[in-house]
């Protein structure tokens, strides 16, 4: 519609991600006799492009002046089922940092960052582990793949620093299911009980979010797991301060929490799990 209405559409697809659309895969939308997928690729207005960097990120640009980030793949699921957020950024210096892969000005005093994995440098991993490292009160995490070993590390000393660690998995993730539960049981077995909390929420949620000491979130793309944090292509947000955005993100964090359930003792783990979850399902 917004073609026929006269915008240009630029879509970048990476095309790695076509091997998990086995069902009405993007790439097959071509030959397909729907009208709506006729206009698509009939189109003049729209140029779809693919690449092969194994990019991660879901990144929208509006009219030079509006950035949308997130996690979410544009997929029937993402928008009826699954629990995920977005972030609106507004101002042209975000866009073209990310257009040109420039990251914004480090500084503390900068309410809003991009920091992103490119091709040319890995800026989300190094952001993490100094926001996890930094926390003196409170780490909350909300992310549906949890496996990274670095961060598991740094989860358990901080518990163990009597820092409060609040870690909220779904319970039923689309994958990976087996590494999280690995990951629990590390958690567990090797943090101190009274500052280490993990809940299951009931439902599935795709969402990658960690917030420190109630006033800093990092959100985005990246999962944490170690091809994510260091080989993808990510779009993170940093977003700092008294922000209205981060009383938002607060407040839903606190409602998945009530409907989630706690966590006391590492789940049971037969040698097929263990398997599993080397592989990372």
């Amino acid at each position: 519609d917004a073609a026929e209405r006269g915008v240009k559409i630029d879509i970048t697809k990476e095309a790695v991600g076509d091997v998990f659309e086995f069902h009405l895969d993007f790439l097959g939308t071509k030959q397909s006799t729907s009208p709506t997928w006729e206009r698509f690729w009939n189109n003049p207005r729209i140029k779809v492009r693919h690449a092969t960097q194994g990019d991660h990120a879901k990144v929208y640009v509006f009219d030079g002046h509006t950035l949308l980030l997130t996690g979410m793949n544009i997929a029937d699921e993402y928008r009826y089922t699954w629990h995920d957020y977005l972030v609106e950024m507004r101002g042209s210096a975000f866009v073209e940092s990310y257009l040109t892969r420039t990251p914004t000005p480090e500084s503390s005093a900068a309410p809003l960052q991009l920091i992103m994995n490119t091709e040319e440098a890995k800026r989300i991993r190094p952001m993490m582990m100094k926001l996890l490292r930094e926390a003196r009160e409170h780490v909350f995490l909300e992310h549906c793949y949890l496996s990274d070993p670095e961060v598991l590390d740094e989860l358990v000393a901080l518990s163990k620093r009597r820092v409060r660690v609040t870690i909220l998995i779904p319970e039923r993730p689309d994958f990976h299911h087996h590494a999280n539960m690995q990951s629990v049981g590390y958690l567990l077995a090797g943090g101190k009980s009274s500052h280490m909390n993990i809940l299951l929420y009931p439902r599935f949620f795709h969402s990658k979010i960690l917030l420190v000491d109630h006033d800093t979130a990092f959100m985005g793309s990246a999962n944490l797991m170690k091809s994510s944090l260091d080989d993808m292509g990510e779009v993170n947000v940093l977003i700092r301060g008294k922000q209205r955005a981060l009383w938002k993100l607060r407040e839903a964090l606190r409602h998945d929490t009530f409907i989630s359930r706690a966590l006391s003792s590492p789940p049971p783990f037969l040698w097929l799990s263990r398997w599993l979850a080397w592989l990372g399902l």
